[in-house]
């Protein structure tokens, strides 16, 4: 399987890195060089899937309580 390695520097050490862009209302994780700290990806800093998962939850039981059939 091939190795991943940094554009920058060749490193394959590779870690996350919290940040906010300037003018930015939202925080950011960088998946970065460990070695020279170049950025080779972006993520969402929350975990958008497992707030809707929650959130879903969180209705089934609203929808329960009210005896209103919901499909999620």
């Amino acid at each position: 399987m091939a190795r991943s390695t940094c554009m920058k520097c060749d490193g394959s050490r590779f870690e996350l890195a919290e940040y906010t862009p300037t003018s930015s209302k939202f925080k950011f994780q960088f998946v970065q060089c460990s070695s020279c700290g170049g950025v080779v990806g972006a993520m969402d800093f929350m975990n958008v899937g497992a707030m809707l998962e929650d959130q879903n939850v969180a209705l089934k039981v609203i929808a329960a309580a009210l005896r209103v059939p919901v499909r999620l």
